[in-house]
């Protein structure tokens, strides 16, 4: 005798009560293992100040500011002279042994010259001022890439932090749509002791009970993978860390004008303005080649003392002369003032190719920037329709959840009262579902293009 199909279809749904049970109480025992850790309040605030502060780019960028500033001196561009301290001293023994010389023998010297030496440039076509121009530039330079990178991070920060909110709400969704099929499957079960029920209506239930827990339970993994992420973003070490958010996912409300966000773009634009920086180091390295063709004046001044110890006790004069018994002692004193114009007249015209070629490369500047502000222009555009365009879907999906969230109201009395069977009341309830998604995904794309709207316009670090 051949089982029947409907006696297959039970076991199976028995199988999978014990699977799912199982599933349950391993994924509890791997959250209570996993996310031990005592949960704290987090606010974005928190998430962004705990991220700039452990984020490894932020702090090597950082680094590269405190290199720029000790660079960035006049002591660095040669305005103030340079003083040196000499000192020399000489040990020497001369073995005389000549029948032409009156002196033979040993003579021993011994010398001491201490020096101090004065260079300064005194001009050399105003290069020290624009040396000087440079380095804070270049110190402009390092902290507006610094400045880049703080953008990205907080722009990292408030989407990671944002989506931990979207897949926990989509957890609450979820857990609503389990609640209905876990009331459908009670109601079943009684209309089943009660002899109403027929066997597709109660393994239907029962399917739609099992998938909704199964579709819970990935969620609960895809936000605690989410809650991992934000952590790396924060640079928080702990990586299964875990957080009591309070926010809600909330959408941007503001209207904006084009205009002015294309104003406060060129004012505030991190990578315009860093290519804005470039271009003046760029100008003053013009400037500089251009200072090279000017005549440089210095000066140099010093001073010398020489000192010197000539021992002649073992040496031999001619004519029985007898050689000093004291050593002789004779001092040199010697001051200078130097002055030094030095002008390039020829060079093969080295100098003027440098100055072309430093010309040419500050064209090159004005052209990339004149081709970064169409690009930025371009892309606040699409930012800027996106946003609204987003803004336009938030509400059809706010509307759409809903309307079907009173549709599915109205259904479950109508199913409770046996107007309609489980399969309509699933597809309806499938169709909340859906348009609760929706909206969650349409809140967050908005936040999503917000953030990208406020970075175009360099706002992130207000």
């Amino acid at each position: 005798m051949k089982t029947p199909f409907s006696t297959y279809l039970f076991l199976t749904i028995l199988f999978f009560i014990s699977f799912c049970s199982f599933s349950q109480n391993s994924q509890n025992q791997t959250k209570d293992k996993v996310f031990k850790t005592a949960n704290s309040t987090l606010t974005l605030q928190e998430a962004i100040t705990q991220s700039l502060k452990n984020n490894y780019g932020i702090l090597i960028e950082r680094k590269r500011i405190e290199q720029a500033q000790l660079n960035n001196s006049w002591g660095e561009t040669g305005r103030y002279p340079t003083v040196n301290l000499l000192l020399q001293q000489n040990n020497t023994i001369n073995n005389i042994d000549n029948p032409a010389s009156f002196l033979s023998g040993n003579v021993i010297n011994n010398s001491i010259q201490p020096a101090i030496n004065v260079n300064w440039v005194i001009f050399n076509g105003f290069r020290t001022n624009i040396a000087k121009h440079r380095l804070e530039k270049l110190q402009e330079e390092s902290e507006g890439n610094a400045e880049i990178i703080v953008q990205n991070a907080i722009q990292a920060v408030i989407l990671g932090y944002y989506r931990v909110i979207l897949e926990k709400e989509r957890i609450n969704v979820l857990k609503k749509v389990l609640n209905y099929s876990r009331d459908r499957n009670r109601y079943s079960d009684v209309q089943v002791d009660l002899g109403t029920a027929t066997t597709a209506e109660t393994l239907l239930t029962k399917t739609n009970f099992l998938t909704d827990s199964i579709n819970l339970i990935n969620q609960e993994l895809v936000y605690r993978n989410a809650v991992r992420d934000l952590n790396v973003l924060m640079g928080e070490k702990e990586v299964e860390k875990t957080y009591e958010i309070n926010e809600k996912l909330q959408a941007p409300a503001t209207a904006y004008q084009f205009e002015d966000l294309e104003k406060q773009m060129l004012e505030a634009n991190p990578d315009l303005n860093r290519l804005l920086i470039s271009q003046a180091i760029l100008h003053d390295a013009t400037l500089l080649n251009q200072a090279a063709i000017i005549p440089q004046l210095s000066v140099s001044a010093g001073n010398s003392y020489n000192y010197n110890r000539q021992d002649l006790s073992q040496a031999t004069f001619s004519g029985d002369r007898a050689a000093p018994t004291e050593p002789i002692n004779a001092t040199t004193t010697n001051y200078f003032l130097n002055f030094n114009l030095s002008f390039t007249l020829f060079n093969g015209g080295q100098l003027k190719r440098a100055v072309q070629r430093a010309k040419i490369s500050e064209n090159i500047g004005n052209l990339s920037i004149d081709q970064n502000k169409l690009t930025l222009s371009r892309d606040l555009a699409r930012a800027f329709d996106l946003y609204n365009v987003r803004r336009q879907l938030l509400e059809l999906s706010t509307e759409s959840k809903k309307v079907s969230e009173q549709n599915l109201q109205i259904l479950e009395e109508r199913y409770n009262s046996g107007l309609i069977n489980s399969f309509d009341y699933r597809q309806i309830q499938n169709t909340f579902q859906n348009a609760a998604f929706n909206e969650l995904q349409a809140i967050y794309n908005l936040i999503d293009a917000n953030t990208t709207l406020i970075r175009l316009t360099g706002g992130l670090t207000e």
